[in-house]
């Protein structure tokens, strides 16, 4: 009896600890990382992987890194792209060891920067397979999201599509973004699409009550059966539903560990953290010794068919319209033209300057599902946001770009926006500003224009030395190390510059706006005087 009561104090005690997520008692077997998750992790990994074990799951352990700027050259040597990267907000990615009959293919190794031996970014599903990630959430940010992506497949673009047609005859400087190959294997290309809703920190906040600083836990499968027995699992460590979430991995893909199967990556973004994110916040710290944890789980029952989700049904987008801003944009783009001594009429000005144009729309439809059935290159989309692009420009030693449109945290559309500055040639991000220091920078032509206050207008130029009273100081300089000189425009081994903006996540909705209701953005060529 005295035994008996013994163990069942250390089983209360267990439990207790179990609901804070403390550090689990007992430890089991799994397949560690070289890398060991920071604090109690590693134990609550074991004793989920005991529990797993009993239930008939094999288990192995990645680790969570950053993909950061410093990555972007083995990104580039491997797959001739940085993917666009956000400088202002690194993803989190994980890497995770390799099934002993999953194919790995050694032309995407390294795709997302240097692994450890035996591990690696993307990765085949076995069709009973669930990704299982533990850990706590970060502090507060205007968003926290994951997303699962196709990242390459077997095959060949459908160069009659709408959208293969639309870009080759339009935009031929921009195919190979949109079209494109595995260097290393021909027989496979780039995807990067999403696979379903992203599980953001609104869907987080509306399910379990809290999003940030919280711990929470995630399953991705393609397996509705082993969903089911990894929460199981997760419950007897007094894990409440509430706090998991699943993103199925839909049934029209191709599921194996075979060379000729799809594969995938995640990836979460952490953005505008309320701290600031500088050395030493709160938020710098999560980045820097990530509380999360990674685990591949497998039915060792082998002879058990998977039950696999039906196709993903994307959820509806609203927006507040923006179109009848329109007439007080292109007012805006002639008065600076004005203000610069390089005039033009309102028709002129509009023709010459709407330049950006809204990827998740037809006839591009840069929306996941929309470029699995083309192979077409999704650039790592998200129904999370509205994407605006521009077409490729040059940058000389004279010439000065504004940037306008509307701000997406004024006219009601979004939590944050980000304006990004690309290298083209590389797909890489060099510097993004946000809507904190874009609101008011409309505001010296008040006088002339409705609405500037749901504008921003931003310059871009070599040298902004001279230009304070035409750019009112909002001129961002670019160096030759963020992008070098290019003396013959025309060659595809120049970086030429590109914009993009992204409005992520309209207030009172869980997805960013409907993009067909958001205004395009302008970009003008002014010459310095």
């Amino acid at each position: 009896m005295h035994t008996y009561r013994k163990l069942l104090v250390c089983l209360l005690i267990v439990c207790t600890m179990l609901l804070a997520w403390g550090e689990p008692a007992a430890l089991g077997q799994s397949s560690l990382p070289e890398k060991p998750a920071p604090g109690t992790l590693e134990g609550k990994a074991r004793t989920l992987t005991i529990e797993l074990n009993k239930q008939g799951f094999e288990v192995l352990q990645g680790y969570f890194r950053l993909y950061t700027q410093e990555d972007c050259p083995y990104s580039y040597a491997v797959m001739k792209t940085c993917y666009g990267n956000n400088p202002a907000a690194p993803y989190v990615i994980y890497d995770v060891p390799h099934w002993p009959e999953e194919f790995v293919d050694p032309a995407t190794q390294f795709a997302f920067g240097p692994t450890q031996a035996g591990y690696s970014t993307s990765f085949r599903f076995d069709p009973r397979e669930a990704i299982v990630i533990l850990g706590v959430l970060p502090p507060p940010a205007a968003y926290f999201g994951l997303q699962s992506y196709l990242f390459t497949r077997q095959g060949t673009f459908d160069t009659q599509s709408v959208s293969y047609q639309f870009i080759a005859n339009f935009f031929p400087n921009m195919l190979d973004m949109f079209f494109t190959g595995v260097p290393n294997n021909p027989q496979r290309v780039q995807i990067f699409g999403s696979l379903s809703n992203s599980i953001n920190n609104v869907v987080i906040q509306r399910q379990s009550g809290a999003a940030f600083n919280q711990p929470r836990a995630f399953i991705i499968t393609p397996d509705e059966f082993v969903d089911n027995k990894v929460r199981i699992a997760l419950n007897k460590l007094s894990i409440e539903d509430k706090n998991i979430f699943t993103e199925p991995i839909p049934s029209n893909l191709t599921i194996g560990l075979d060379a000729a199967s799809d594969d995938f990556v995640t990836l979460i973004r952490y953005a505008m953290p309320e701290d600031g994110g500088g050395a030493g916040t709160p938020s710098d710290t999560w980045r820097n010794n990530l509380p999360l944890i990674v685990l591949r789980v497998r039915d060792t029952r082998h002879g058990r068919p998977a039950k696999p989700y039906p196709p993903v049904k994307l959820e509806t987008r609203t927006a507040a319209d923006e179109l009848y801003l329109k007439s007080d944009l292109i007012s805006l783009v002639s008065a600076v033209s004005q203000k610069w001594g390089q005039p033009c009429a309102d028709a002129e000005c509009a023709d010459r300057a709407v330049a950006s144009f809204r990827v998740q729309l037809p006839p591009i439809n840069v929306v996941g599902p929309n470029c699995t059935e083309i192979n077409m290159n999704c650039g790592g989309d998200s129904q999370d946001a509205v994407y605006q692009l521009f077409k490729t420009l040059t940058l000389d030693e004279n010439v000065v770009y504004a940037v306008a449109g509307t701000l997406g945290v004024r006219t009601g559309n979004a939590t944050y926006v980000g304006l990004g500055l690309n290298g083209t040639m590389k797909k890489f991000g060099f510097h993004n500003i946000s809507d904190k220091d874009l609101q008011g920078t409309a505001s010296a032509y008040a006088s002339q224009v409705n609405n500037t206050d749901k504008f921003f207008l931003y310059y871009f130029t070599r040298d902004c030395s001279g230009l304070q009273e035409l750019t009112g100081g909002y001129c961002y300089e670019i160096s030759e190390t963020e992008l070098p000189l290019c003396n013959d425009p025309t060659s595809k081994t120049c970086d030429n510059l590109g914009f993009s903006i992204r409005d992520y996540i309209r207030p009172g909705t869980q997805r960013g706006p409907a993009a067909i209701l958001k205004l395009p953005a302008m970009v003008i060529t002014l010459q310095k005087p």
